[in-house]
C-alpha cells in the first residue's frame, strides 16, 4: 500500500475507487466502506483509494480538538489490511476547510484522483460547512459522470457505530465494549524508553512507553493486555498512570510482559487491551504494591485463559 501524507500533490495515474472519511479507530462501519470498495474495485477493475486527512478537522475548525484513537501509525498499519492500494491523509487547513464541495468534487476527487466510484458513509460530510451530503454526492456524481455508493452506518444491538461512541467508552473504561464496535482490540504503538526500573525491585520488570498527548487513552488504571513484539504475542498486564506510590510525575504506560525477560529498550511493541482490572491505586509501601499486583496477575491471567477458551468454541 501506498501511504501519501503532507503535501497536496495527491495526483494518480490510474482511475480509482475513492473511499471518503476521516477513519479514526478503523472500526466496524470504516472496514464495511473497505469491504464494499474491495468488491467495487473487483468488479471495476480500479484501484482502492482512501481519502483522509490531517490533522484531525476538530484540531483547525472546532471549538474542542478531538483526542484519537488511534497514532497515524497504527491508522496505516490497520488501514493496510483491507486490500487498500492508496492510503492519503490530505493536509487539513484552514484553506481548505473553506473549499465549496463541488470544487473539493472535481478539483480532488475527479481531477487528481481519478475517481470513478466514490464511497462513503451515509453521515458523511464535506466541503465548507459540510455544504456537502449524501444528496449531494448523488448529485454531483450523476452531473460529473461518477458512480456514488452511500454505505448505510453499522448498528449493533441498536446503537450505531461512531468514533465518538468509542472514544467515549474508552474514557469511561468499558475497553470490551469498546472493542466490540472497533472490530479489534484497543491498542497503543510506540518505542520503549528507559523507566525507572523501580518493577524489577519487586518481581514484575515493565517495558514503559510515554503517552501521547493528541492520543485518547482509558481512565488511569491497570488492564489486562497482550503485547506484540518480534512478530510474537505475550500476555500481560498494563498500568496507565502517574505511579502514585513512587511519587511519578509523567503519565506513562507500563506493561509486565509474561514469562518474558529480554531488553526491549527502543523496540516498537504494540499493546492491545482486553479487559480493564481496577483502578490505579497508591499503597503505601512497594511490598503491599508487590502483593496486589501478584492479585492482578492471577486475575489477567484467569480472564485470558476464559477469554482464548471462548474463542476455540
Amino acid at each position: 500500500m501506498q501511504y501519501i501524507y503532507g503535501t497536496t500533490d495527491i495526483s494518480q495515474k490510474k482511475n480509482s475507487i475513492v473511499v471518503l472519511g476521516n477513519f479514526d479507530g478503523v472500526h466496524i462501519g470504516h472496514q464495511k466502506l473497505f469491504e464494499v470498495a474491495a468488491q467495487k474495485a473487483e468488479e471495476e477493475r480500479l484501484q482502492i483509494v482512501v481519502f483522509s486527512f490531517y490533522p484531525h478537522p476538530s484540531w483547525v475548525i472546532g471549538n474542542t480538538p478531538k483526542p484519537l484513537l488511534m497514532s497515524r501509525r497504527d491508522k496505516e498499519e490497520t488501514i493496510k489490511k483491507f486490500q487498500v492500494d492508496v492510503l492519503i491523509e490530505y493536509p487539513f487547513t484552514t484553506e481548505f476547510a473553506s473549499i465549496s464541495a463541488e470544487k473539493f468534487f472535481i478539483e480532488i476527487l475527479m481531477t487528481q484522483l481519478r475517481a470513478k466510484v466514490i464511497i462513503i458513509g451515509s453521515n458523511y460530510f464535506f466541503g465548507r460547512k459540510k455544504e456537502g451530503n449524501q444528496y449531494y454526492l448523488r448529485e454531483l456524481g450523476q452531473k460529473y459522470n461518477c458512480k456514488v455508493c452511500i454505505v448505510d452506518t453499522v448498528k449493533i444491538e441498536g446503537k450505531t457505530i461512531s468514533s465518538s461512541t468509542i472514544r467515549d467508552l474508552i474514557v469511561k473504561g468499558d475497553i470490551e465494549t469498546a472493542n466490540k464496535l472497533l472490530g479489534h482490540p484497543y491498542s497503543v504503538v510506540g518505542n520503549v524508553i528507559q523507566g525507572k526500573q523501580l518493577g524489577r525491585t519487586i518481581g514484575f520488570p515493565t517495558i514503559n512507553i510515554m503517552a501521547e498527548p493528541d492520543r485518547i487513552y482509558p481512565p488511569k488504571g491497570v488492564y489486562a493486555t497482550k503485547i506484540h513484539v518480534y512478530n510474537r504475542t505475550y500476555w500481560g498486564m498494563t498500568n496507565i498512570g502517574y505511579n502514585p506510590t513512587v511519587s511519578g510525575t509523567d503519565k506513562m504506560i507500563e506493561t509486565h510482559i509474561f514469562d518474558f525477560d529480554e531488553q526491549l529498550y527502543d523496540q516498537e511493541v504494540t499493546i492491545y487491551f482486553y479487559r480493564t482490572i481496577r483502578p490505579e491505586q497508591k499503597f503505601e509501601s512497594l511490598t503491599l504494591l508487590a502483593d496486589q499486583i501478584k492479585q492482578d496477575k492471577e486475575q489477567v491471567q484467569t480472564f485470558f485463559r476464559s477469554f482464548e477458551k471462548s474463542l476455540d468454541k
